[in-house]
Parts: C-alpha cells; structure tokens; sequence
C-alpha cells in the first residue's frame, strides 16, 4: 500500500510533493484476528497514551465518545495503563516521551496525532527530551489539521453558512467603530514572523497588540477563547496571524472568535490559500496585497467607508463558524470506522516525519 496524499496548487508558489512511501507489514504489528468481544459483539478499544494538550483545556474533550458514530462499536478511555491491550494508541505526536511504558502487542494501531504545523513538530524532534526520532517509524496513522496529510482529519474548525438572513443593524455597528486593529499574541518569535508584519502594518493602520507580545492582558487562559474576546466587538478589525504558515493552517484564532462584529484579516496558510478556502469576501487575506503598508491602507478605507465596512460585515455575518469540538466527533467517528475496517486502511508509515515535514506543506518567510 502506498501512502496517499492529495496534491494541490497555488497561486504563486511551489510546494515540494511527498515521495511515494511503500508502507510495511511488521510480522509483530499484523492486524488480523485481533480483536476483542464485549457483551456478545467485537469491540475495539482506544487509548490516548496522553490527550493532545489543546483538548485537555477543553472539559468536553474528556466525555466524547463513539455513541453519535455510525461505527459506535469502540471505546475510548484516557487510562493509559490500558494502553498494552488496545487495539489502538492514540499519541500526542510532538511530544513523545523518550520511552513508551508498555509492550506494543500484535495488531495494536499507533497514530501520531497532532494539530501543531509541521514546523514546530520537526523543531521539536530534534530535542533530546522528546521520542519524536525514536518511533518515527512505529506509526501507522496520522490525526492532523491538514487533510493532504491525515488519515484521520482533525481541523481546528471551518465555516458554515446560515439557512436564514441573518439581520443586524450593520450600519449601526459600522458607526461605531473607533479602533482600528488588534492583535492577540501569546508567543513573539516565530517562524511566520507575524510581529515583523505587523509592525509594518502599523506604519499605516493602528493595530493594537494584547498579550505577551504586547500590552499586558491578564483576561481569559492560554489556548482557550472565552468570553474576554469580546473586546473584539470594539475593533473594525482582528487579526488572526497564524505562528506559521502552512497548508491548511487556521486556528482557534479564527474559528473561536468568528462570531464576533468585526472584519477578520487572515495571515495563514500557503499563498492565497484563505481566498481559496472561505467563502469570497468573508475574510481578508493578507496575501492579495503587495505589502503590510497596502494592507493597512485598504484597511483604513474600508474603516473610513462606513457603507463598506457594513456591507463586509453583513456577508460575514451569514456564515458561522464550526468549532474544533465538532472536528473531534467526527475524527472520532472516522477512527471506529477505520478500526472496523482495517483491511482496507492498515499501513505502517514508514517516516512519520518525513510525511509531516515543512517542506511539503509551509512556506519560508
């Protein structure tokens, strides 16, 4: 079996495909007949050797289940003194422990799960602290953000568009804008160097940064967008600047906060890649303008442009966003289903790294 991965182009820019990789059959990893049965019917159990920490910030993450799946015929638990008679071990991928605590039986499906770009997973593999390197090859699945490189696709949301007119007075909220821009950023250096742009956008847009990288904000926790975002209602604009900028990478920046009155400017993604993923004219990519000081200016006219800014926001305004807890079900539901089935899907990866390596899906800035 081949690992297959979808090739896609872009506007302006060259991203390097992934080898064809021929996965292996281990003679200690066969599948076949290695199965359990629970109350008179087969059942496969999952663990998570250790919950992704993204989900552990989220109490439902803990509760979610196989029940909503039309395959509901597994079970999941966090016990990982569970973990040697699994039938599946799901791990948080960029932070392997250096030794797995438990022997791998025949058959158990190993999948690397994480929804950090390649960037900072390959960072990461490289420190001694981490057993990234040491199980490269042990995978058999991936669980990520990126549908060109999971099996089991875990994005952080995606938008959706109302069955009914959404009304709001636009007008109204378009008069009341008085700030212009604003930034919340927890980490400074970083590979899509988002700080060094937005200071050149500052240069002609006042953008207002919260956080770590800026003015001190004691509201809300890390990695969890709570009520404190509301303040997003006092801006025309939020920028929801991505730490890099890879394929299909759009967070909770964006997904979390979406409902807000305010203009969202992307920063993420490969080229024109957020003008291809949502809907036209619901957000603003950064990449359809030649630089930060256009951006800004486009940005100040839209403001200043009340009628504009009020049609902008009523075509936002029709679409909602979907969230990472839906994602999760439905990763979940695709993960029974994949354990029932395992004729058709077993692989062994042979370099799970090479798979999620930044050269196949970022750019360089």
């Amino acid at each position: 079996m081949l690992v297959h991965v979808k090739t896609n182009s872009f506007k302006e820019t060259t991203v390097e495909t992934i080898p064809s990789l021929q996965t292996v059959q281990h003679d200690n990893n066969d599948p076949v007949n290695y199965t359990r049965t629970h109350q008179g019917r087969k059942t496969y159990l999952v663990t998570w050797y250790e919950l992704i920490t993204y989900l552990q910030k989220r109490p439902w993450a803990a509760t979610a289940d196989f029940s909503p799946c039309d395959y509901n015929n597994c079970e999941i638990t966090r016990d990982r003194n569970m973990a040697e008679e699994s039938d599946l071990v799901l791990f948080q991928g960029r932070w392997l422990p250096t030794s797995i605590d438990f022997k791998r039986p025949n058959g158990q499906i190993w999948v690397f799960v994480d929804i950090e770009p390649p960037t900072i997973i390959e960072r990461l593999s490289k420190k001694e602290r981490y057993g990234v390197m040491k199980y490269r090859s042990d995978f058999n699945w991936t669980m990520t953000f990126d549908k060109k490189l999971a099996d089991i696709h875990l994005p952080y949301g995606e938008l959706r568009k109302y069955k009914k007119y959404v009304v709001k007075d636009y007008t109204a909220i378009a008069l009341n804008k008085r700030k212009e821009a604003l930034m919340v950023v927890s980490h400074c250096p970083v590979d899509s160097k988002r700080m060094d742009y937005a200071k050149k956008l500052n240069e002609t847009i006042d953008v207002t940064v919260l956080g770590s990288c800026g003015t001190k904000w004691d509201c809300g926790q890390a990695l969890y967008h709570d009520d404190c975002f509301s303040i997003l209602n006092e801006y025309a604009f939020f920028l929801p600047f991505e730490n890099s900028l890879c394929h299909q990478y759009f967070t909770e920046k964006l997904f979390d906060n979406f409902h807000y009155n305010t203009l969202f400017v992307t920063r993420g993604g490969l080229p024109y890649e957020a003008s291809s993923t949502f809907p036209k004219g619901v957000v603003i990519d950064f990449d359809q303008f030649e630089s930060p000081q256009h951006l800004g200016r486009k940005l100040k006219q839209i403001m200043e442009d009340k009628e504009e800014y009020a049609k902008r926001l009523e075509m936002k305004s029709q679409y909602y966003s979907i969230n990472i807890r839906e994602s999760y079900q439905r990763a979940l539901c695709d993960l029974c289903y994949r354990l029932n089935h395992q004729d058709i899907f077993y692989k062994t990866i042979p370099d799970v790294l090479q798979v999620l390596s930044p050269k196949h899906s970022c750019r360089n800035m």
